[in-house]
C-alpha cells in the first residue's frame, strides 16, 4: 500500500455496530457504521438502526429466552466501502474481536472485493472500539501514513485499559462467549464478575462481593495502569445503568488523572445480549 499521507480529505474509517459509538462520532463525517443484527425469535433487528438500547433491555427483560445475534454479509460491507469510495482514497475497517464474531470475517471477505481497504481486528468490543476511532481520527486530522495507522491499532491491544462489571455471568454463559472467565460461573450472590479482554477473549479479573467494591477494584485498575501528568483518553459505557455509569465517571474524576473529554455511551442490543443489563465498562488508553 502507498505511504502517501493519510487525512481526513482522503481516508474513511468503519466500524461494526458492536462500536456503540456516542452521539458525537456517529456525527462524524469520516465514520461509517455496518449494524450487526439481533434476533427476538422470529424478528429481527438492525442493532442501532431499528433497535436502541432502551427498547431492547426492556424487551429482553422480559423474553423468555435470551436473542441471538448475527454478523452483517460480507455483500452490507461491500456496499458501504464502494459508497465511501466514491469521495475516499483508503477505508480502514475496524471491528470487534473474531474471536467472539464473524463480522472481522466478512469484512476480510468484502475487503478482497474493494480496493484501499484495510481490516483490522480491535480485539475488544463496545466503547472501546469507539475510543480507538476516535483516536484515529485525531490522527487522520493531523497527518499521518499507512502505517502509523496498523502500528497505532497494534499499540491499542497492547496497552489499553479494558475492564468491566457484570451484574451476572448469566447472558454470557448462556450466549457462549464466557471465553477464559468460565471458571467464574457459578459465583455466590452478590459477587461482582470484574472482566477483561486478553487476546480478544472474556478473561476473569477479578471477583469481588458488592457494587461498592467492584467500583473501588476498578478505579484502582485505573490508577494503577495511568500516570498523573499526562492525558488518559477515556471511554466508558453502560447496559440501561445510567446512575452506574454516572458514579464511575466522578470516581475516575477524583483520581486527580487527566481525563477529560469522556466518551459515554451506552452498550446497543447486540453486545447488550451477552453483557446483560447493569453491566458497567471502563477503557482508557495513555499516550
Amino acid at each position: 500500500m502507498s505511504d502517501a499521507t493519510r487525512t481526513r480529505e482522503n481516508t474513511a474509517i468503519v466500524v461494526d455496530s458492536t462500536a456503540d459509538l456516542p452521539d458525537v462520532l456517529l456525527a462524524d463525517p469520516n465514520l461509517s457504521m455496518v449494524p450487526l443484527n439481533v434476533h427476538f425469535n422470529d424478528d429481527t433487528f438492525r442493532d442501532w438502526v431499528d433497535i436502541r438500547p432502551r427498547e431492547f433491555y426492556a424487551r429482553l427483560r422480559k423474553a423468555p429466552k435470551l436473542p441471538t445475534t448475527s454478523q452483517p454479509s460480507a455483500g452490507s460491507f461491500i456496499e458501504v466501502y464502494r459508497g465511501l469510495k466514491e469521495r475516499f482514497d483508503h477505508i480502514y475497517s475496524i471491528h470487534l474481536s473474531g474471536k467472539l464474531s464473524g463480522t472481522l470475517a466478512s469484512a476480510t471477505l468484502a475487503q478482497d472485493e474493494v480496493e484501499g481497504v484495510t481490516v483490522l481486528d480491535s480485539q475488544v468490543v463496545t466503547v472501546a472500539i469507539a475510543l480507538l476511532a476516535q483516536r484515529l481520527l485525531v490522527r487522520l486530522g493531523a497527518g499521518t501514513t499507512h502505517d502509523e495507522i496498523v502500528a497505532y491499532v497494534e499499540r491499542y491491544r497492547r496497552e489499553s485499559g479494558r475492564l468491566f462489571v457484570l451484574d451476572t455471568l448469566e447472558y454470557l454463559q448462556k450466549g457462549g462467549r464466557i471465553g477464559r472467565a468460565s471458571g467464574m460461573a457459578g459465583s455466590l450472590l452478590n459477587i461482582k464478575p470484574l472482566l477483561t479482554f486478553t487476546e480478544g477473549e472474556v478473561d476473569a479479573y477479578k471477583k469481588v462481593r458488592g457494587e461498592r467494591k467492584a467500583m473501588a477494584a476498578m478505579i484502582d485498575y485505573f490508577t494503577s495502569r495511568t500516570v498523573p501528568d499526562r492525558p488518559v483518553h477515556t471511554a466508558m459505557a453502560h447496559a440501561d445503568a445510567p446512575a452506574r455509569a454516572e458514579e464511575m465517571l466522578r470516581l475516575v474524576r477524583a483520581t486527580g488523572r487527566k481525563v477529560d473529554p469522556v466518551l459515554l455511551g451506552e452498550v446497543g442490543s447486540v453486545i447488550g445480549t451477552y453483557a446483560g443489563p447493569g453491566a458497567v465498562a471502563l477503557f482508557f488508553i495513555q499516550e
